[in-house]
């Protein structure tokens, strides 16, 4: 039985010959955006197939653009961090999926607030209503001329038609993606919601998530403009009327059971609602200085209603855990619960919290630094330009201080226990490795201190133990984000409470304050932009930048439908489809998988029957991250059912690392050894990216190859017998 060795790289993308290890190679399947490359060659005794997937989320430099969703993708990731005892339990669980499909909405509700106070009553009502200005930059004679009409209901109209327009585009850019990224379906047909499905990520259904991004992109659209109907209503039987439509869209999205016969009518209905809603205001003669009349109460009321749709679900579940507690009502035994590898409860509503943070930081900086260019006369509430300084750089100071906290923490790792275990540990297996023979033991060097050695050999040699050490107590900080996390949520309830008790009117006097504030918040969204953009192109800082956004837009849109879109839902069916073909072609499949390359091969094989493939997985953080942060999902009962596979980690890994599987971990020494060629550089740590070329891995799973297939042979010549 011939062997097909199929590679799939991690974050950040390779380019084929990169991948496969030489530039003759072909193309076999896929497109530009991801595909399967052949070597022309064998290697190893094997043909080699690489999978390339980076396509679908860095190979484009105008995919960065996706950042500018990231509220959206913390939204729908919310809805995905659950613990596994509350997925276990079915009332729980289906209320933790209901809150987190209201949380998603809350966060698109407060997008579209923002917009409208920025184009309905900064630039529509109050900018427009004011007179020209000769002397006006040519923006502001332009953004002037598209509101000057005398009537300030029609000025309102034009500005609502912006609002609708971004709830538009964002519909338009969930189906082109839906389009783009789902045009590969699983083997079986889609029927059902992802997160509710019995076998979670086990099931082929689960990355096939079409009809549930269009059924809540039009509940999304839906709520909007009824939301919009009700800011325009002039009206109380209009206002009532958009109203029940906007509860109507929160109930639907709530029950998660509604189709396109409920869904569709109530769209259209929604539609006409905000089309009568506009016409009362475009024939409504609108009178008052200052602000868009009764816009500050819907605003307030806005805010409130996001507030709770963000944090319906902790009531819930803390009442439904006191049930729980007293015996009330019990859920799935304690047993059958995969158990988490660091328990992180809170984790649902903190990332939801983070959502409306990170939408609101860069909103109202925009918001408040486009009222400032529009010149005088165009004011701003003042609760917002009170809670701003707050909102913004008490976040920033805690991005500045974390990392600065951790860099404390590795520094003083190569002063602790660290280095003493180091030097242990490469000392022994120095007095286990055999002697050299001359002449080589002369160029044979340790980088390990000794007393007989002078002062400054024995310090070049100490900061090589001490590299070693901070790179192992790097790998473990992993799990602090969740402190970087907790400690935003804690800054957003206190700007929060600052406003309510109206103390951020201190804030108000500092004027030089303010314009940080706000030069901050509008600066975050466009460096976030370019950081990415400037990643893109280099290939190292990918694979950092990339980590988080791939593993943010791994999950399918279950939560929010205006998410970045799900690459998974492309990447899986893909592999499924190819080892399927590899099989009936006869061949045996070897699937070689790095870091997030990992987590797609151990899903796909985890959906398909026992033996289609052997798995070597390394750098991966299957356990480490994804154990972690979606327990539910990613847990040692999911990764029980994979036969066949090893699992290589180095110490030094601050991505990858062991999946707690005693049959599967392969631990790698990092360096390999402390002794090196005189002249040649000291051991260097591979970290996350030196498994490629690290030699005595690939052994291993040659070997482990080798021993499967010569398994499987036996095991199919008992058969033939058998039957014979």
């Amino acid at each position: 039985m011939a062997v097909t060795e199929l590679r799939v790289h991690g974050v950040g993308g390779a380019r084929p010959d990169v991948l496969l290890g030489t530039p003759s190679h072909r193309q076999v399947w896929g497109d530009r955006l991801a595909g399967f490359y052949a070597a022309e060659a064998e290697q190893r005794g094997r043909r080699i197939e690489a999978y390339c997937w980076g396509g679908m989320t860095s190979r484009s430099s105008t995919r960065v653009l996706w950042l500018l969703l990231f509220p959206f993708m913390l939204a729908n990731l919310a809805g995905w961090t659950c613990s596994a005892r509350t997925r276990a339990d079915r009332w729980a669980f289906a209320a933790h999926r209901a809150g987190g499909r209201l949380a998603a909405l809350g966060i698109t509700l407060n997008l579209l607030l923002i917009v409208a106070i920025a184009a309905m009553d900064c630039w529509a009502f109050q900018f427009g209503g004011r007179t020209g200005d000769a002397s006006a930059p040519l923006w502001r004679t332009i953004a002037h001329g598209l509101v000057d009409r005398p009537e300030a209901g029609q000025r309102v109209v034009l500005g609502a038609g912006v609002v609708a327009a971004v709830l538009l585009i964002l519909w338009l850019l969930s189906q082109r993606a839906r389009n783009r990224y789902e045009e590969v379906a699983p083997a079986t047909g889609a029927d059902g919601y992802a997160a509710a499905l019995p076998g979670g990520v086990t099931d082929p259904r689960f990355f096939d998530g079409a009809d549930t991004v269009r059924r809540l992109s039009l509940l999304h659209v839906s709520a909007g403009l009824s939301w919009l109907a009700l800011l325009l209503s002039r009206a109380p039987w209009s206002a009532v009327a958009a109203g029940l439509l906007l509860g109507c869209s929160i109930v639907l999205l709530a029950c998660e059971s509604a189709g396109d016969r409920a869904v569709v009518p109530l769209v259209v209905a929604a539609t006409l609602a905000a089309c009568a809603a506009a016409g009362q205001t475009w024939t409504t003669n609108l009178t008052g200085d200052g602000h868009l009349p009764n816009m500050e109460i819907t605003a307030m009321g806005t805010l409130a209603l996001v507030v709770v749709l963000v944090v319906a679900r902790a009531p819930i579940l803390a009442g439904i855990a006191l049930l729980r507690m007293l015996g009330v009502r019990r859920g799935a035994a304690t047993a059958t619960v995969p158990r988490p590898v660091r328990p992180w409860p809170g984790a649902p509503l903190v990332v939801s919290l983070l959502a409306l943070l990170s939408a609101n930081v860069a909103g109202v900086g925009i918001l408040v630094g486009a009222v400032n260019a529009l010149g005088p006369g165009v004011e701003m509430f003042p609760l917002i330009e009170a809670v701003l300084p707050t909102l913004t750089l008490a976040p920033v100071a805690l991005f500045i201080a974390f990392p600065l906290a951790q860099l404390i923490r590795y520094a003083a790792a190569g002063y602790g226990p660290g280095p003493a275990a180091v030097r242990a540990e490469y000392a022994g297996r120095a007095d286990a490795t055999p002697p050299v023979p001359p002449p080589w033991d002369a160029w044979r060097c340790s980088a390990l201190p000794t007393e007989d050695l002078g002062a400054g050999e024995r310090r070049r040699r100490m900061r090589w133990v001490r590299s070693v050490a901070r790179g192992r107590e790097l790998a473990g900080y992993a799990f602090d984000i969740r402190y970087l996390l907790d400690g935003l949520v804690a800054v957003t309830v206190l700007a929060l409470v600052f406003a309510g008790l109206s103390l951020g009117d201190m804030a108000v006097r500092f004027a030089f304050v303010d314009r940080v504030a706000v030069a901050v918040a509008g600066l975050i969204p466009v460096a976030g932009v370019a950081l990415l953009r400037w990643g893109w192109g280099r290939r190292d800082a990918r694979r950092w930048l990339g980590v988080l956004w791939d593993v943010g837009t791994f999950w399918p849109r279950s939560f929010h439908p205006f998410a970045p879109p799900c690459y998974s839902e492309r990447a899986v069916p893909d592999i499924h489809r190819r080892i399927r073909w590899l099989n009936d072609s006869g061949d045996q499949v070897l699937l070689v998988a790095h870091s997030q390359g990992s987590v797609l091969a151990a899903v796909a094989l985890a959906q398909l029957p026992p033996g289609r493939a052997v798995l070597a997985t390394f750098g991966s953080p299957l356990m480490k991250l994804y154990g972690w942060a979606f327990p539910a999902y990613i847990n040692d009962r999911v990764l029980a059912g994979l036969r066949d596979w090893r699992n290589f980690s180095y110490p030094t890994d601050y991505i990858g690392g062991p999946v707690g599987r005693v049959d599967v971990d392969v631990p790698l020494p990092d360096p390999e050894s402390a002794f090196y060629t005189a002249g040649e550089p000291m051991p260097r740590l591979r970290r996350h990216t030196g498994y490629w070329s690290d030699e005595a891995m690939w052994q291993q799973i040659d070997q482990h190859s080798a021993t499967v297939a010569t398994a499987g042979r036996g095991r199919a010549s008992r058969l033939g017998e058998v039957r014979g």
